[in-house]
């Protein structure tokens, strides 16, 4: 039973909690609790690399089983699903293409550094400056785009 005290003080569940979230009666035997946590996990390591609930659910299920089985010194799934990953967005995919772009830039041609980001930030600016100004956004990126194009392409051919 002082197996079981502390083990609910570790993991910041009591019995009661850990039973209602394994679906177990407090009587169960270990081995019934062990079915009940397999049962639980095999439905959420599937979807726990993806999604952050499932994750956090997978995370409370872990904790339960060891309250329940304090012999055991971790959970069979608490190492096993790797934590979630954010898919990156596109605005985080197209800033990612630009900074890799810029870094090949630098180190192909190091001496035109200043001349290509003087040239890069004014054509930004005057974007700006055009759309605030009530410019159609389609022609002004469009314009932008190709100003883009026609400053980066003699540093990449080097």
């Amino acid at each position: 039973m002082a197996k079981i005290e502390r083990s609910e003080a570790e993991h910041g569940l009591t019995k009661d909690e850990a039973c209602r979230i394994l679906q177990v009666a407090p009587s169960a035997d270990e081995g019934l609790v062990t079915q009940a946590y397999w049962h639980h996990a095999s439905k959420l390591r599937v979807l726990a690399p993806r999604d952050p609930e499932a994750r956090r659910q997978l995370d409370e299920l872990n904790r339960a089983y060891l309250v329940l089985s304090p012999a055991q010194s971790e959970a069979p799934l608490s190492n096993e699903v790797p934590p979630v990953q954010q898919e990156p967005s596109f605005a985080e995919e197209v800033v990612g293409w630009l900074r890799r772009l810029v870094e090949q830039t630098q180190a192909r041609c190091p001496e035109h550094v200043p001349e290509v980001t003087t040239l890069t930030v004014t054509t930004t600016l005057l974007t700006f400056l055009a759309l605030s100004a009530g410019a159609s956004p389609l022609w002004t990126v469009l314009i932008a785009a190709i100003a883009a194009a026609v400053i980066w392409a003699p540093w990449r051919r080097i």
